[in-house]
């Protein structure tokens, strides 16, 4: 019996020791993982929390300033994210107004609007139309808002009904929509 309790006691004290030493492992083995992963859990939190991203469907943006209507544009899809504050949209419309009334309307394929600058650009098979029907069809129009000049870039045709076709490849319209000055080599065509 004596024998019996000696070995009782010792294997008692291997069962402690192994443990104490599973224990000291499990401890030594979770410390040391926190301390490794400690930037990934900052760099994937601070993305997490920090970066948002949305993909939206039927999406209306409008900027108003002293109560009235500036602009509006209607996109079939969007995608915003604020790291850049970008949104980008595609098969997109929209008009833009002077006096509560439209004053020009346009349609993209593509386009963005930078949040930041309040800026929009438009891109691929761009069309603007005048409430008195004159249009422009380019390959990408900047709008910077209504005290900027608007910039249009790439493949300009421009249309007075009844009167003249202008093409050429960069013109300046007042952001106001009041004037056009096509720069460069342009071709006139006017209807007799």
């Amino acid at each position: 019996m004596a024998v019996e309790k000696i070995l009782k006691k010792k294997r008692n004290i291997a069962y402690i020791i192994l443990f104490s030493v599973i224990i000291i492992g499990c401890l030594w083995a979770f410390i040391t993982a926190s301390i490794l992963t400690k930037s990934f859990k900052n760099k994937i939190i601070d993305k997490t929390y920090n970066n948002k991203e949305a993909n939206i469907e039927s999406l209306l943006v409008t900027e108003t300033q002293d109560g009235k209507k500036l602009w509006e544009l209607y996109a079939e899809k969007g995608m915003y994210t604020d790291a850049d504050n970008i949104v980008l949209l595609e098969d997109l419309i929209g008009n833009f107004y002077e006096d509560d009334t439209v004053k020009a309307s346009f349609k993209a394929d593509k386009g963005t609007y930078n949040n930041t600058k309040k800026q929009i650009i438009l891109y691929d098979n761009v069309l603007l139309v005048y409430y008195d029907g004159t249009n422009i069809a380019t390959d990408r129009l900047i709008y910077s808002g209504k005290q900027e000049d608007i910039i249009a870039l790439g493949n300009i045709r421009i249309e007075k009904p009844n009167e003249a076709i202008v093409m050429g490849n960069k013109g300046i319209l007042k952001g106001d929509f009041s004037d056009f000055h096509i720069i460069g080599r342009t071709k006139t065509q006017f209807y007799l």
